[in-house]
Order: C-alpha cells, then sequence, then structure tokens
C-alpha cells in the first residue's frame, strides 16, 4: 500500500467591477487536500477542504477502494524539488485602493466607456508527497486583469477587454495599455478588401481547439482523431512547435508537475515539433493503454481520481518582432472572436467582433465585423507565420501568433 497526498492552497483577493466601479471583494483562503491510497492495482481517494482528521481521510481513502476503480500503474516516485516563482509585487491589503484608483484615471481618462469584470490577486502553495519518496512543492503569486469594456453608446454587453497575467503591476504602463486599445477603438477604419491576410491573435487565444481536442489521448489511441494515424510525419510548418508546458515562465499559479506528481524536462513536451506530431497528451492510465509516450497531462479533483486533461498549452517563439513576422504588410489584430469551431475534417470558421487594422507596432483603427476562415494544416503549415519574440503593449509580457487566415466582411 502506498499513501500519497496532493495538497493546494489559494489565497485570492477577488475584486468585482461594475460601471467601472469596485462592486464587492471576495477573500479567500482555501485549503483543498486529496489523499490517495494505491493497493492491488487500485486507487482509493478522499478529499478535505480546510482542516481535516488525518485518521478519518485515510479511512475514507481505504474505503473508497471498494468502488475497484483500476489504476495499474506506479505512482510518481523518489524525486524532490521545490519551485518558488512568488514575489510582493503588490501587497493583498493594498489591492482595492490600487483598483480603485486605477479605476479613477480609467473614468477621468476614458469617460466615453464603461468597465466591468474583475481583478484578481492570487498567491498559491502545491504540495505532492507519498510513501515513494516524491517531494515537490510549488509557490506563486501573480495579478489577473480581466476588464471588459464597452462604449457608452453602445448596447451590446461589452465590445472587447484589457486584460493580462503578469507577477508584477504598474498602473502607469496599465493605462498606457488601456490608451492604446481604446484610442484605436474610437477609430473606425474599414476593411481595404476581402483577401487572405496575416492575422494575430494573443497566443494564448489562438484557435488552438482541434489541436487540443485531437491530441486528447483517448480520442487519439481510439483512431478518432485527425491525427491518430499521423505520429512522426511532418503535417505543419517547420516554424511551428506546439508544447504542453508547465514550466514557469509560460504560467502563473500552475504547479510544474500535474496531478500525478510527473515533471517533463523543463516542465514542457512538444506534442508537434518542427510540425512533426510526436505524441497526444496523456496521462499514466492513457499512456500504459494506448502504448503512448507520458506527457505529464492529468488534473483532478481534490476527491477525484487523476484523469488525462489539457492543462496549459505554448507555441515556441519564434526569433522575430511582430512587425517582422508582418513583414511589411497590413495585419488584422484579432481581440474578440466568438462563436468559431471546426469541422471534423478541420476547415476552420469563426465570427470576430472586435478587430483592429494593425501595423506590427500599433492598433490604426476598429475593423467591422469579420469572418475567418481557413484549414488546419493551412493555419499551422503554410499560412503559419509564428509568434512574436516582442509585444507592442506596455503591460503585458504576452506574446502573439500570426497566422494567414482568409478575412471577409460579415
Amino acid at each position: 500500500m502506498i499513501k500519497e497526498k496532493y495538497i493546494n492552497n489559494v489565497k485570492e483577493t477577488s475584486i468585482n467591477i461594475t460601471n467601472s466601479n469596485v462592486d464587492s471583494v471576495r477573500i479567500k483562503n482555501n485549503t483543498k487536500t486529496s489523499l490517495r491510497i494505491y493497493k492491488d492495482g487500485l486507487i482509493g481517494v478522499a478529499g478535505a477542504i480546510g482542516k481535516y482528521n488525518e485518521t478519518e481521510l485515510e479511512n475514507d481513502a481505504m474505503e473508497s477502494l471498494k468502488q475497484n476503480i483500476e489504476y495499474p500503474c506506479s505512482p510518481s516516485a523518489d524525486r524532490k524539488e521545490k519551485v518558488d516563482k512568488k514575489s510582493e509585487f503588490i501587497k493583498d491589503e493594498e489591492i482595492v485602493d490600487e483598483v480603485n484608483e486605477l479605476l479613477y484615471n480609467l473614468r477621468k481618462n476614458h469617460p466615453d466607456f464603461i468597465f466591468s469584470n474583475k481583478i484578481n490577486l492570487t498567491e498559491t502553495n502545491t504540495e505532492m508527497s507519498n510513501d515513494e519518496g516524491l517531494n515537490l512543492e510549488y509557490s506563486d503569486k501573480g495579478i489577473s486583469i480581466e476588464l471588459l469594456f464597452k462604449h457608452k453608446d453602445s448596447s451590446s454587453l461589452f465590445e472587447g477587454f484589457i486584460a493580462a497575467q503578469e507577477r508584477k503591476y504598474d498602473r502607469d504602463l496599465l493605462l498606457q495599455e488601456s490608451d492604446v486599445i481604446l484610442s484605436a477603438f474610437n477609430n473606425k477604419v474599414e476593411l481595404p478588401e476581402n483577401k487572405a491576410y496575416p492575422v494575430v491573435f494573443y497566443s494564448q487565444m489562438a484557435p488552438m481547439s482541434k489541436l487540443i481536442s485531437d491530441l486528447e489521448a483517448n480520442v487519439f489511441g481510439s483512431g478518432s482523431s485527425l491525427f491518430s494515424d499521423k505520429i512522426g510525419e511532418k503535417v505543419f510548418s517547420e516554424d511551428f512547435t506546439f508544447y504542453q508546458s508547465l514550466n514557469p515562465d509560460d504560467v502563473i499559479n500552475i504547479p510544474f508537475f500535474d496531478a500525478e506528481g510527473v515533471v517533463n524536462n523543463e516542465y514542457r513536451y512538444a506534442l508537434i515539433e518542427k510540425g512533426v506530431i510526436k505524441a497526444p497528451y496523456t496521462d499514466k492510465r492513457t499512456a500504459r493503454k494506448f502504448n503512448l509516450p507520458l506527457t505529464g497531462s492529468s488534473a483532478s479533483l481534490y476527491d477525484g481520481v487523476p484523469a488525462v486533461s489539457f492543462i496549459n498549452h505554448k507555441i515556441e517563439e519564434s526569433q522575430k518582432t511582430l512587425k517582422e513576422l508582418l513583414g511589411g504588410e497590413i495585419g488584422i489584430f484579432v481581440m474578440l472572436s466568438s462563436g468559431g469551431d471546426f469541422t471534423s475534417s478541420g476547415d476552420f470558421a469563426a465570427p470576430v467582433q472586435c478587430a483592429f487594422l494593425f501595423d506590427g507596432e500599433r492598433l490604426i483603427g476598429r475593423l467591422p465585423e469579420m469572418q475567418l476562415s481557413s484549414n488546419i494544416y493551412d493555419m499551422f503549415g503554410s499560412g503559419f507565420r509564428g509568434v512574436s519574440k516582442d509585444t507592442f503593449l506596455p503591460f503585458s509580457t504576452g506574446k502573439f501568433t500570426v497566422m494567414d487566415l482568409k478575412v471577409s466582411n460579415i
């Protein structure tokens, strides 16, 4: 019998914003503990929120073994590692006053806009240990800015956003970023013509749903994936490398290990490398079931059994700036696209509710609503230009993905 614990503590100050003012503040400090028992090829799990009785929790986990949940895999073992990315860039007790000051400036600088949604300051600590010498710990702290905006004359719920997730905070830079976006929003321009354009996405918002759905181990292993018969084949651009990544440089407040304690080299696993399909994403059980590489892609509820899940992705950055990726052409910067999808064969179409004409250094003006279309093999193949090494925004450090797509007015 092997006993294992997974403990996650989250301290968060969440500020809800309505009509450009702080509406409410929610403070939480929650600890969730998962206790797992591995015995005779089975797994038993019990969970607790806050304080708990160790003996009772272990008894509950032992009792859940009677559910006969198979786990024919060895728990992670013999690894000790601690990563601490936490820094005191702003104190918890200061965040509400700071958000009030930020909103005051936004109201003053942009009185024709209404701001809503939330800003969160979150600190996490995650630990995982077991009887087999596993001892992993991760600590982090970040601010998540998720401000929606709408023009006062608009009937829409919102029209765009000012968003960032960072381990830093600078009000002046954030206000400069707001100026960049909102000034361009007020400058209406027309789409020069219906044709293929280089289209720029926030990298975490690039259209990845088909890759994520069809690289899932069960879909891939059962033969239902568009890529099931393509392991080892080069199907995308040489410049396209797609990671599942838990590297702290790529993600905030998510530990470098998955729910089964798997730690990848450099905390990343290349599912697609230089255009070649290398592997679907797997947990221990799907890797074993389909004889696939283990990619460390397991997640679980505090009282649940670990299961395969896509946790976070990263596209490898190029050595080019946004300006260089556009190559002197005018691009389309997509801020808001809701309702798009892929067909089973990989054809893609999506409406865009908010986009800007873009020259690689500045947003020129807001475009009318439009339609994007392509195919997955073109988007990440001949049409893939790369991910920028830079950003044009004053505060946000996130990079941008550029690909050629057909663009047309709706």
